[in-house]
């Protein structure tokens, strides 16, 4: 959903553009009263007619606009569920803690995989190409490198390399500074996404004093609204081995 300001910015354009179309439609119609003799814009038939469609396309294309500015009205007045601020706020924990687990797991790996890797090299430095078992060795070798790096993929993107405390040699860290700022973004998604499919059954969010967070960190309840109520419900997966928590929420109308 595009934001208010920019929808806003769309009606305004649109509005400006039926008003232009009007004035020529008016012009177009006071050449044509007079049949087409008082005409300094050189109008015809097919002036009129390609008008009245460029109209009709701009007043449909606001009721569009009007419609989306409506229901993003909405969404941004049910900004602060708190049950739902509370789900996302314990989601992004759990995420964090995942990371961090993965992290300290990767790190033992990762020694254990460059321990592996040297010996490789030095298999290989050592005359390991006139090994009769040397295709199997390689093999071996290639599966491992690869099934390491496949495994610890998702976390790449936030371990960077920094000099140690001494000065003495680079080490692997966890940025957690850009973790935590793609779980904010990633946990303002779904707050849109479970306000908008909610708004689509409740219309303006009234109460949500019957939606609650449980033991497991579901989202659970009822949201009622001017139009109607919702009830919540959230499936939720993960947080071990490497896969992190993530969470299925259904909204439907409540019968």
């Amino acid at each position: 959903m595009a934001s208010i300001e920019y929808i806003t910015k769309r009606i305004a354009g649109k509005e400006k553009e039926i008003d232009k179309l009007q004035k020529k439609l008016a012009r177009i119609e006071k050449a044509e009263a007079t049949g087409w003799e008082v005409n300094p814009y050189y109008y015809d038939e097919r002036d009129k007619r390609y008008t009245i469609k460029d109209l009709e396309e701009a007043k449909e294309a606001l009721a569009k606009y009007r419609d989306e500015l409506a229901i993003a009205q909405e969404k941004a007045e049910s900004r602060d569920v708190k049950a739902i601020l509370d789900f996302l706020a314990g989601w992004k924990n759990r995420v964090r803690e995942f990371y961090l687990r993965s992290f300290l797991a990767y790190q033992q790996e990762h020694k254990e995989w460059l321990e592996y890797d040297a010996e490789h090299s030095e298999w290989i430095n050592n005359g390991g190409w006139r090994d009769p078992n040397r295709e199997a060795i390689n093999k071996e070798y290639k599966d491992r490198r690869n099934a390491h790096y496949e495994r610890w993929n998702f976390l790449f993107h936030y371990i960077e390399r920094e000099i140690n405390a001494d000065h003495t040699h680079y080490v692997e860290v966890l940025n957690a500074a850009k973790l935590n700022k793609d779980l904010d973004q990633e946990a303002d998604a779904m707050y849109d996404d479970i306000i908008e499919r909610t708004n689509k059954i409740t219309g303006k969010i009234t109460d949500a004093s019957a939606l609650e967070v449980g033991e497991k960190g579901e989202l659970n309840g009822y949201i009622k609204g001017e139009r109607g109520i919702a009830k919540v419900h959230t499936i939720g997966a993960g947080g071990y081995n490497i896969q992190r928590f993530h969470f299925r929420t259904l909204v439907h109308e409540a019968k």
